[in-house]
Parts: structure tokens; sequence; C-alpha cells
């Protein structure tokens, strides 16, 4: 029979940083220890939402929450390995958080808990001088794109927004997307011919009756120049008499 105790009762956080827009995330968590097959695994955010749940041998995805539906994974051979680590696809600013992964017996007693809080730092895209085109990347998971409003735009330098509406006229023939964004969610803007004058901060943020569902900040800088973020501010709610005109907006049906 195996017993297993609480191995730690005070939580030691694990930091771990990643791009946004990057492909994947891991966070780590291990147990020593062989688990029993009926050993339940869950990961959970800081507002106690479910992001993965592992029992009976199989992932459940019943009470998942939608924000991370589709985008977790963990190891088939979890339970032998001891290895509880957590795969999270597409990560962007929304998903900054604390994670806690739980390990319970069947009795529901508490084997283990560790915390993981993930950074998503701003994706730095460099291109180099003459370039016939540079691609501005996002993606998240189609499930996401469904009755959306999605805005692409340059915010910095400038006070809030440098595109308005005589400039985006002017650099729309610049600018292109895939067709297919909404089936892929590949979200990604390419820009034509960029020209110093295109260096900066770009956002694109996905909305669904007004509510900001993911949003991604990309750097766009020559290569070998080194490019200082911004910062942080809220400017999706920002008001302002600059004319917020974005470079794409686009409405899904």
């Amino acid at each position: 029979m195996c017993h297993l105790q609480l191995m730690f009762s005070v939580l030691t956080v694990q930091q771990v940083a990643v791009e946004s827009g990057a492909e994947s995330v891991l966070l780590p968590c291990e147990i020593s220890a062989d688990l029993p097959e009926d050993t339940k695994v869950e990961w959970r955010d800081s507002d106690d939402w479910l992001v993965h749940e592992y029992w009976n041998r199989l992932d459940q995805f019943t009470e998942q929450y939608w924000f991370y539906r589709t985008r977790t994974r963990m190891n088939e051979d979890l339970l032998s390995t001891g290895d509880l680590s957590l795969t999270l696809q597409h990560p962007t600013y929304q998903d900054r958080n604390t994670f806690t992964c739980t390990v319970y017996s069947s009795q529901g007693t508490i084997l283990m808990m560790k915390q993981v809080e993930l950074q998503v730092k701003d994706y730095q895209v460099e291109v180099e001088e003459g370039a016939e085109s540079v691609v501005l990347p996002f993606k998240t998971t189609p499930e996401l794109l469904r009755d959306i409003r999605l805005m692409w735009w340059r915010f910095h330098p400038g006070p809030v927004l440098l595109m308005h509406e005589g400039s985006n006229q002017l650099q729309n023939h610049r600018i292109r997307m895939n067709e297919d964004r909404l089936r892929t969610g590949d979200l990604s803007l390419t820009l034509k011919n960029p020209t110093e004058k295109d260096y900066g901060s770009y956002r694109c943020g996905v909305w669904r009756r007004g509510t900001l569902l993911v949003w991604t900040t990309i750097l766009l800088t020559a290569k070998g120049r080194v490019q200082v973020s911004p910062g942080s501010e809220d400017i999706w709610t920002r008001r302002s008499s600059i004319d917020m005109t974005p470079l794409i907006s686009d409405q899904s049906d």
C-alpha cells in the first residue's frame, strides 16, 4: 500500500516567464512519490477557476473554465513519473496569474500543493532594414473567436494612438491579415514594407459584448536595437480626445 503525506504546508511560489504570443508555456509541478491510480490532480487559478483536472487516469474537462478550454495539456504517464506539469497553449496577458497544482487522495486528502506564478512579457519583433514585410504574431484558440470584435492598433509612440483616420487610410494597402483567422485562431498582422516610422508598440484585442477576452502587446523594432516597453498602462478604457481608430477592426458574425 502506498502511503503519502502532505509534503509541505507553506507554499513556495515558483515564477515562470513567457513572451506573449509564444506557442505554449510549461507550469512545472513534480512529486517524488509513485501515485496510486485513484489520485486526483487539479490545477486552478487565483480566482479558483478550474484550469485542468486529471482523475480516474483521464483528463476531465466537464468543469473546466471556458477561458482555458482546448489550451491545456498534461503528461499521459503522470501517475508513474510524478510529473504533474501543465502545458498552457497560446499564453496572453489574460493568463498572468498564480496557478495552484493540488494533489488529492481518493478520500479527498490533500497530498501536495504547489503554486506557480506566470508572468507574460511583451513580445518583441525585430525587422531588418529594407525587409519586404514583417509579421506581428498573435494566436489563440478558435473557440474564443465566436461573436467577437477584433482590433489591431499602434499605441506608442504618441499619447495613446498615432493611427488616425487619415493615416490609417494611407496605410491600409500595407496591412494584411489571414482571411481564415476566425477559423484558425491566427490573428497575426502582416505589415508590408516596414520603415522606421512603423517602429513602436502594437496591441491586438478581442472583445465579446464589451468584455475584453484576450490581448497582446508587440514591440516592433529594428534588428539589434533595444526597444523599451512603454509600460503596462491600461489604455483599453482610457478616455482621450485622440481618435483611437484601429489599424484593422473586424466584427465577426
